[in-house]
């Protein structure tokens, strides 16, 4: 019963996105172009880090926003923004096609685009009246009108011949004038193919996720050993090059010597021949806790000391000019930072999706590195995280 269910809800919405489909050569509306304008540049500034939440950042623009609407929200951003706004605006003031919106923005930011501009043209379908027509449909028009006038033209004995040249015009004019309708036709039954092809392979799919998923597995088990032997060979590659070790607080065992109950002086002799502990030089690392860094990637907070609320990365340096840094593995660090990652971790780290939490944990592959310049630790290379939990 489900599955009928699900199969009559996907025919509702191929059907409902088939009559509402626009070409993607054909040329938008003013409105039209403006909303996929405003579209592609909202998530253009929300994949630089503006916008914590696409979904919150849209509840704060009215319905039907245009380019306008999101400077008056994205103002506050500075430099950055007024970049997009203007290169935007200039294209706010032309025309084209769902092609040429296409062409402004990277195949990421469109794959988010696409969606949420197709759910409006759906919701506003009186939008589509004013679309210009296609040049298939001009030419049609054009025909009729050449048709109209070899008829008037045409003697009486040959009106017959007229009339089946302009019934054949108009029946290639009402091809054309459907063509997306067809093509949207094809594309549901296509769709309906694809989800019953789908429905009886799930058992097929279902395997496939759980290979996937222990291949996955596999892979970040290996680059984390991989990360953390490489780490190691780092550490003691600088130990070497400065000279400096790390102390160790281990006390040195001392040998009991045998004790003989016939030759006491012999003992005091021996315990006093037992060689002392040798301390070790002590090195100069140093550990810093750094909270995020801000829009110059400069780490904002630095202490000695873990600080709640505040330290999100420890840094290890050797000689306080270059060190590497990574997450704190604290699980109330973890819950601070995934509360905001466009704010605490996009700007001092990098790895697949990091801008939507899919997890309770922060794990760092790889650590970053960092530079001591002008007073201000700066990020050089970001650490590679991922999210387990």
């Amino acid at each position: 019963m489900k599955r009928i269910i699900l199969l009559m809800a996907a025919i509702a919405c191929l059907a409902t996105s088939a009559m509402a489909q626009v070409s993607e050569n054909q040329t938008l509306s003013n409105t039209l172009w403006k909303q996929g304008i405003a579209r592609c540049a909202h998530y253009t500034a929300y994949a630089k880090g503006f916008a914590k939440r696409s979904d919150e950042m849209v509840a704060r623009f009215p319905q039907g926003y245009t380019l306008d609407d999101l400077n008056d929200v994205y103002g506050s951003q500075g430099t950055k923004w007024e970049k997009i706004y203007d290169e935007f605006k200039k294209e706010e003031e032309k025309a084209g096609t769902i092609a040429d919106l296409k062409e402004l923005v990277s195949p990421q930011i469109w794959k988010l685009v696409e969606p949420d501009f197709n759910a409006f043209v759906t919701d506003h379908p009186d939008m589509m009246k004013d679309l210009p027509a296609q040049p298939g449909e001009q030419q049609a028009q054009g025909e009729n009108a050449e048709g109209g006038q070899e008829q008037d033209q045409a003697q009486e004995g040959d009106a017959a011949t007229p009339a089946t040249a302009n019934s054949t015009k108009c029946d290639w004019s009402s091809c054309a004038a459907n063509l997306p309708l067809w093509l949207g036709i094809l594309g549901t039954l296509l769709g309906l193919w694809a989800l019953l092809t789908a429905l009886s392979n799930r058992g097929k799919i279902k395997e496939m996720r759980r290979n996937f998923a222990r291949e996955l597995d596999r892979t970040n088990a290996n680059l984390q050993e991989f990360s953390t032997d490489a780490a190691d060979q780092m550490k003691a590659l600088s130990i070497r090059l400065t000279g400096k070790s790390i102390r160790h607080n281990e006390p040195v065992e001392e040998e009991e010597a045998p004790v003989e109950e016939e030759a006491p002086q012999m003992v005091e002799e021996e315990i006093d021949e037992v060689p002392q502990p040798v301390e070790e030089e002590e090195g100069e690392v140093m550990n810093l806790f750094m909270s995020k860094p801000d829009e110059n990637d400069d780490f904002t907070r630095v202490s000695d000391t873990f600080e709640p609320g505040n330290s999100v990365y420890v840094l290890t340096t050797f000689d306080g000019q270059h060190g590497t840094f990574e997450v704190i593995d604290k699980p109330e660090v973890h819950r601070f930072a995934l509360m905001m990652p466009a704010e605490n971790l996009i700007r001092a780290c990098s790895g697949n999706a990091i801008q939507i939490p899919s997890g309770t944990r922060i794990i760092t592959d790889r650590a970053g590195e960092a530079e001591f310049i002008d007073g201000k630790w700066h990020v050089v290379v970001k650490a590679i995280i991922h999210y387990e939990g």
